[in-house]
């Protein structure tokens, strides 16, 4: 599980703002804890912890342990207490300079513990509404320039990045006055997973696939991020998001992105960005769209009793680029759906007509390349062989290319990736400023649809009309 870092890592503190949240809880401590034991983080780190509670160091310590010890059962108690023990604490509101002049206090402990100015990077793991706020404060208190010149200071941004394009293109602004590009990290931590690198290891590594990686040979591409799972207790927080904001506007686009962008020098990150960027800004209207909504949502405390908040959404679209021009693109994803999955579906042409059936009827034999994400990392290419027996008869198999299953560790998690690149200063995994806008101005017009959404089954498969 070691690994060994590429370049030697100067002391860095990580504060995370909303350090008692659902996202430090489940995702970021355990994260931060596995890049720990992989000997993958600086020689000397710190977690700054910031929310309004009312608690101190130990208090904070006593909940980081908790939360590793939930997430990573199996991990030494001396371990876990350890890697505690690093943690600082923080109370405060993120609209109140005072808690930033807290945190300068914080950080300027750490820095003289070490006797030397420590890099800082900066997690905002908030909701959105506090992305504008939090920006503000952070350059009016000069945190993101603690001895500049010789460390430095990033900011990681979960998504969604605005709520639509008006409001996108105005953070941006802000972003542009107030910081450097270079210190800007926004998440999509699905570009940090394993089976999603992949595809473009399957696309640009495999000759016998790149030939027919386009129009012509592929006939469909088709997308899914399908969930069994209602909104639960989140009513109120994604009652302001929907479907489309919390996955369409970021997940699915940049899936797609990576499906359909020219080879590309996966080591160049200003060319990976741009060919991300290049292929949202070529999608064409929809020609198909489907809003849903599952019965009993709005009766979900925290949201609103005539919602009109889309938990279910599928859309046909396509590409204006020469090489995927006519080349139909189904986008889908749901919550409370019968079943669970996320997943691309590369439906390549057939070719001509094979007369192998029964009794010699005339048909095609599609092959599908299927990339599963979840439940578990899985690559297989469906190919047909002969069915056993006198006649000569055609069936489907699977030719299994990855499979890693859910509990396999041997690969670093999304939030290992996000948190370890950031650290290192590589962008490639993070969505650029021409991504997020891009995405936007394709989301946005759908996001203005009159149309009520359309009532489904929870456990069913979406709405009759998608």
């Amino acid at each position: 599980m070691s690994v060994t870092p590429t370049i030697s890592i100067p002391p860095t503190a990580i504060v995370i703002l909303g350090g008692t949240g659902n996202l430090a809880e489940t995702k970021l401590l355990p994260a931060l804890f596995d890049l720990y034991m992989r000997g993958a983080l600086p020689s000397f780190f710190m977690i700054v912890g910031v929310s309004r509670k009312a608690w101190g160091d130990v208090d904070y310590q006593r909940y980081v342990t908790e939360a590793v010890s939930l997430a990573r059962p199996h991990a030494s108690t001396r371990s876990v207490t350890a890697f505690a023990s690093l943690a600082r604490f923080r109370r405060g509101d993120f609209d109140d300079a005072l808690t930033y002049a807290a945190l300068g206090e914080a950080l300027s402990e750490i820095d003289h513990l070490l006797g030397m100015c420590t890099n800082t990077l900066f997690y905002l793991a908030v909701p959105p509404l506090f992305y504008s706020t939090i920006f503000a404060e952070l350059s009016a208190s000069g945190l993101m320039d603690r001895c500049k010149g010789t460390t430095w200071s990033r900011l990681l941004v979960e998504k969604p990045f605005g709520r639509d394009l008006e409001t996108a293109i105005a953070l941006e602004a802000q972003l542009r006055e107030q910081f450097s590009d270079e210190q800007v990290y926004r998440i999509d931590h699905y570009l940090a997973k394993d089976a999603i690198e992949n595809i473009l290891a399957l696309r640009f590594g495999n000759q016998v696939l790149a030939d027919s990686w386009r129009k012509g040979g592929v006939a469909t591409l088709s997308i899914r991020l399908l969930e069994h799972k209602d909104v639960s207790t989140r009513g109120s927080f994604y009652d302001g998001i929907g479907a489309l904001r919390d996955v369409g506007q970021n997940h699915l686009l940049q899936m797609l992105a990576l499906l359909t962008m020219p080879p590309t020098d996966v080591r160049d990150v200003e060319a990976m960005r741009a060919a991300r960027a290049e292929i949202i800004e070529a999608l064409a209207p929809p020609t198909h769209f489907v809003r849903g909504q599952y019965d009993g949502y709005r009766d979900t405390e925290g949201v609103s009793p005539d919602s009109a908040t889309e938990t279910y959404f599928k859309l046909t679209t396509s590409l204006s680029t020469p090489e995927w021009s006519g080349v139909p693109i189904t986008l889908e994803a749901g919550k409370a759906l019968g079943e669970a999955r996320a997943d691309a579906v590369v439906r390549f042409a057939g070719g001509q007509q094979c007369h192998c059936g029964v009794e010699g009827t005339a048909h095609t034999h599609d092959n599908e390349l299927t990339i599963t994400i979840a439940p578990e990392q899985r690559i297989t290419l469906r190919l047909w062989v002969k069915r056993p027996g006198f006649d000569y008869v055609l069936e489907p198999r699977d030719l299994e290319l990855v499979h890693q299953s859910a509990t396999d560790r041997s690969s670093p998690e999304a939030y290992e990736r996000v948190l370890y690149d950031c650290i290192l200063g590589d962008q490639t995994r993070f969505v650029s400023a021409r991504e997020v806008t891009a995405a936007w101005r394709f989301i946005t017009p759908l996001l203005a649809t009159a149309t009520p959404p359309l009532v489904y089954t929870p456990g069913s498969s979406g709405p009759k009309a998608a």
